[in-house]
């Protein structure tokens, strides 16, 4: 609790208790002129009065000084959405600080570190300067370790991944490995042996809500493992073979339904584009890129608000909604455009050109709207 807000919960709880600013001084032996500094926030209580000051006025010194001993989940996720706005608004620096003072006050939270963690990570482009990345993320790594030893496995499991992604960026492979290796290894498909308990049980709804989780789950490792083979064989040079993976894991996500719930099906299309270019074949690169862009804004569309039924597929998953703005995924897919060397081919295009103008007209209309 904020001084001023100390000052204003002393003056109600002896206004409460029919006291005046001179019966409270007599009580605990000060002038009325300290009760009247404290209640108008010029000073504080000596440590020294605060058991009898709680005392008189009928409550804690907890509840006097708004101790929290922790933060329920909900207040963390409403406390980062407020971080995500700041940094989204363009103060980069007051964002971290914002997060920086809620990490001092709950220092032992691992959950609230995770989440600090995950929102400097989400926008480590907030300001362009590379000096800053660098410490955001020298800063999210220093956050995320201690959050591996977790007792949520929820949590554990989710900064290790971060922190594998942040060693890899840095390159320092080593250590994501040693990561990896800790991960504790799933001898047992625990979620489908329940699912298939509960089909028996007569149980539809729960079961089917396991079978589509883990069917989400398999298509989007599948998408990823075909990625990741497309990876291996670009840097081989071998664009052909990099092509035909990509347009599997493309395929995988269209027979699954996964684009529809806000799959990888965008990010594959800038992939395959930028093979496309390697291949000498641009007309059909920029296909791809328009539907990069549009298909992103599309999916922010569908996905703005969490709880809707996307797929008959999946119809009893509840996935979580977007949180970044369409502002700022406009200025980030604009970025990707820009920067990427496979394209450098397509800058000069006028409907390239055209796709660039398209995302910075979105930048300009959603910036500064309340969840857009």
């Amino acid at each position: 609790m904020a001084a001023m807000e100390i000052g204003k919960y002393i003056q109600q709880l002896r206004r409460q208790k029919g006291l005046t600013q001179e019966q409270m001084a007599g009580a605990l032996g000060v002038t009325s002129a300290a009760v009247s500094k404290w209640e108008t926030d010029a000073a504080l209580p000596d440590v020294s009065l605060l058991c009898p000051l709680a005392r008189l006025l009928g409550t804690t010194v907890d509840d006097l000084l708004g101790f929290q001993p922790a933060l329920e989940r909900g207040e963390i996720d409403a406390l980062m959405e407020r971080g995500r706005r700041l940094f989204e608004a363009g103060d980069a620096e007051e964002a971290a600080a914002f997060c920086e003072g809620l990490l001092r006050e709950y220092p032992d939270d691992l959950y609230l570190k995770c989440a600090a963690a995950g929102l400097y990570i989400a926008y480590l482009t907030a300001a362009l300067d590379p000096e800053w990345i660098e410490r955001q993320v020298r800063r999210a790594a220093a956050l995320l370790e201690p959050c591996r030893e977790s007792p949520d496995p929820a949590t554990a499991a989710s900064a290790r991944s971060m922190l594998v992604n942040l060693y890899m960026m840095q390159e320092d492979m080593d250590r994501a490995l040693a990561i990896l290796d800790e991960a504790p290894a799933r001898e047992l498909n625990v979620e489908m042996m329940k699912a298939n308990i509960l089909l028996r049980k007569g149980e539809l709804d729960e079961a089917e809500k396991l079978f589509q989780t883990g069917l989400w789950a398999a298509a989007r490792d599948a998408s990823m493992n075909l990625m990741g083979l497309s990876t291996a064989c670009r840097r081989r040079g071998d664009f052909p073979a990099a092509l035909e993976r990509v347009e599997s894991a493309l395929e995988v996500e269209r027979v699954l339904r996964t684009e529809e719930l806000g799959g990888l099906t965008p990010s594959l299309r800038m992939v395959r584009a930028e093979l496309l270019c390697l291949e000498g074949r641009p007309d059909e690169a920029m296909a791809d890129l328009r539907f990069y862009v549009e298909g992103h804004m599309a999916m922010w569309e569908r996905l703005k608000e969490p709880g809707q039924v996307r797929s008959p597929f999946y119809d009893k998953l509840n996935l979580s909604g977007v949180r970044m703005s369409a502002a700022y995924l406009s200025k980030n897919i604009r970025l990707a455009l820009e920067q990427s060397a496979e394209l450098a081919a397509l800058r000069e295009r006028e409907d390239f050109q055209a796709l660039l103008a398209k995302l910075r007209l979105a930048e300009a209309q959603y910036a500064g709207q309340p969840g857009q």
